[in-house]
């Protein structure tokens, strides 16, 4: 049985995926930010409980742990967003609308399904999902993935790897210089001009000696 069920964010409508023993706390949507109330799932209870997880799982997800980092993440792909797989200083795969995931084949990116022997087997990787707002990246949203094997969800179905994020992190200075090269790369001047809360959190910013 699967550990998530899926909601909507209230605000934007978008799909999220939330843990049972999340039900009942309150986090922000990784698309818009809003507030978002994890519900039990419809019919949970007329079924013996969190669709199979049994008593013992209602009073775990009833609990109250105001320390607990809670994890929801996007269910889908968003045709407008873009998402990139790190590795410890290089991008792994990138993932447009329309064009799926491609894998980083040394001199550009291929498509995943064709180029398999290019996505690495195993390792720590982080997920990033760069949020487009009318077509100018304005946040980003980080998570972990380190399960052995987690990378070839993307060939297996484009959506599959959001099932194998872990919690939210932060990028490396190796990894946030990257990824700026490559949003140079891929956005124009005046695109780029308009990013500025993206730009801001790629930067390094080194302490001056005194």
């Amino acid at each position: 049985m699967s550990e998530f069920f899926q909601i909507r964010c209230p605000a934007c409508g978008v799909k999220l995926n939330a843990k049972f023993r999340h039900i009942g706390k309150t986090k922000n949507c990784p698309k818009c930010g809003a507030d978002v109330f994890v519900p039990e799932p419809p019919n949970s209870l007329e079924s013996g409980g969190l669709q199979g997880a049994g008593a013992e799982g209602v009073a775990a997800a009833s609990a109250s742990l105001p320390n607990e980092s809670i994890s929801l993440r996007p269910a889908q792909l968003e045709f407008h967003d873009r998402y990139f797989i790190l590795g410890k200083d290089r991008i792994v795969a990138v993932w447009q609308g329309g064009e799926g995931w491609k894998v980083n084949v040394g001199s550009g990116f291929a498509p995943a399904r064709s180029n398999q022997t290019a996505i690495p087997d195993n390792g720590v990787f982080a997920f990033v999902h760069l949020v487009c707002t009318d077509g100018i990246p304005s946040a980003l949203e980080i998570h972990r993935i380190s399960s052995r094997g987690a990378l070839m969800a993307i060939v297996r179905d484009e959506n599959a790897v959001l099932n194998r994020l872990e919690e939210k992190t932060e990028l490396s200075p190796e990894q946030k210089d990257v990824l700026m090269r490559y949003m140079r790369q891929i956005y124009m001047v005046d695109v780029l001009d308009q990013a500025k809360d993206v730009l801001d959190s790629l930067s390094i910013i080194e302490a001056n000696s005194v």
